[in-house]
């Protein structure tokens, strides 16, 4: 998926960061895979732009799964919230991203093709 991001083409992260905002509340209300693809694919482009290139190769071994669908959001729009303070955001926005799936039903293999195709 990540290989499929041409970082020649991405904005400032910021802006990127922004269009994330926007969209966590459809992923929230819809909890359907293209919302989320929507999502995974600027959590992506912020990590491309961010050099976590290595990092997002290999899906976190421990993705942080919270204790509800709500909370786990809740810890989404903190860490983003709060990225200035955090020199570790992306990792913990990444890790909590990743783990969305499990709450919304939803497989790797249609995320990563629907990512996939978004990009080309």
């Amino acid at each position: 998926m990540v290989k499929s991001i041409d970082v020649s083409i991405l904005p400032d992260v910021d802006i990127v960061v922004h269009h994330l905002r926007q969209k966590l509340p459809t992923v929230y209300i819809e909890k359907e895979l293209i919302p989320y693809c929507d999502a995974l694919n600027l959590v992506l482009k912020i990590g491309v732009k961010l050099d976590y290139t290595p990092m997002m190769l290999y899906l976190p071994a421990r993705p942080k799964l919270t204790d509800s669908l709500v909370v786990q959001f809740q810890n989404i729009n903190k860490v983003i919230a709060t990225r200035n303070q955090n020199k570790e955001w992306f990792h913990d926005l990444f890790a909590l991203f990743v783990a969305l799936p499990s709450y919304l039903s939803l497989s790797w293999n249609e995320i990563e093709k629907t990512v996939i195709a978004m990009n080309q």
